[in-house]
């Protein structure tokens, strides 16, 4: 009897930890876990035609994002890992969006920053190219942000404080480098008439020191001339944040110089078709892929410097505004 009852026991027991086993490692949170993703050597991955070969690397960094299960859950609030966190599933992207429509936006987003990338590097080396755009569409409109209620999806942001808006970057660009409560000015065409809005930059929740008006916008009618092609090969890699990392991979392959004298240089930051250096998110998770893929140098916007120092990992940290800061401290490295 005994030995029936003990049997009972641990059926009972063995059931409940393999239950506790399941619901712990495969029943989804609400939140996504981010940590550190790759860095990965950029030569092998963009191709220009005629390009030079070189010695020194530049690197993309990555930041990697899943969603987080009840284990993640409760390990990272116990533990609170240092190369690990928490970030609420709907900060990413609205309640009723698909996941799909949301990579795909970021994807599209990809394709504008490769775009920009070959603009800039092919424009300091003396090369015309020409770059037109109907302007930013509206693809969704989030319920947190100030434009909720007053823009709608399909409307086309055209200008805002005054600057032509050509590409969803140049919104994304220039609302960002707003303080978070600043008033912003919109130009917006909306079934062939032109409305103009001012909404407040807001932070929204997990996109933590972003202004932000809470619409999700992607460009239309985009075309490009670009003067020698250029393929890329960055299978499941989305987002704005490689950039300036992809321009100066470009702009390395048109120089005879390898402008990196042979050393590995990772970095972040959007670009925009004046090379200014936009702030990103994710830098200390970045820093700690460059570290282990053993770059020397991390390039950080300026925005995005003080993260990076407070990080306190052991990488030589250069502070830029625009691609041309980069390609002067590499220059004046070079000549030293």
């Amino acid at each position: 009897m005994k030995k029936n009852r003990l049997k009972k026991i641990y059926s009972r027991l063995i059931g409940i930890i393999f239950l506790l086993f399941v619901i712990s490692n495969f029943i989804p949170t609400s939140f996504n876990l981010i940590e550190p993703g790759t860095a990965l050597e950029l030569s092998p991955m963009i191709s220009v035609e005629d390009g030079y070969e070189n010695e020194g690397d530049f690197l993309l960094t990555a930041v990697s994002s899943r969603r987080a299960v009840v284990w993640d859950y409760i390990y990272i609030s116990m533990i609170k890992p240092d190369d690990k966190e928490l970030e609420p599933f709907a900060a990413q992207m609205p309640e009723d969006m698909d996941m799909n429509e949301y990579i795909g936006i970021m994807g599209d987003l990809m394709e504008e920053s490769k775009l920009q990338a070959q603009t800039v590097a092919f424009r300091k080396l003396g090369y015309n190219v020409s770059v037109t755009g109907e302007g930013a569409e509206v693809v969704e409109v989030m319920k947190d942000g100030t434009a909720y209620n007053k823009l709608k999806k399909d409307d086309l942001i055209i200008e805002i404080d005054g600057k032509k808006v050509e590409m969803a970057a140049d919104a994304v660009n220039i609302i960002r480098n707003r303080e978070i409560g600043a008033p912003v000015k919109l130009k917006v065409l909306r079934d062939g008439e032109i409305l103009e809005f001012e909404l407040e930059t807001v932070e929204l929740e997990g996109n933590k020191g972003n202004p932000s008006i809470g619409v999700l916008i992607s460009s239309r009618g985009l075309e490009y001339d670009i003067p020698r092609e250029v393929s890329f090969d960055t299978d499941n890699i989305v987002g704005p944040s490689a950039g300036s990392m992809f321009t100066m991979e470009i702009y390395n392959q048109l120089t005879p110089d390898d402008i990196t004298s042979g050393k590995k240089i990772a970095g972040t930051g959007t670009v925009n078709l004046d090379g200014k250096i936009g702030k990103i998110d994710g830098v200390r998770y970045k820093m700690m892929a460059a570290l282990e893929a053993g770059a020397d140098i991390f390039i950080v916007p300026a925005e995005n410097y003080e993260e990076a120092e407070a990080a306190d990992i052991d990488l030589e940290i250069i502070k830029v505004e625009t691609i041309d800061d980069i390609i002067e401290y590499l220059e004046n490295e070079k000549a030293a």
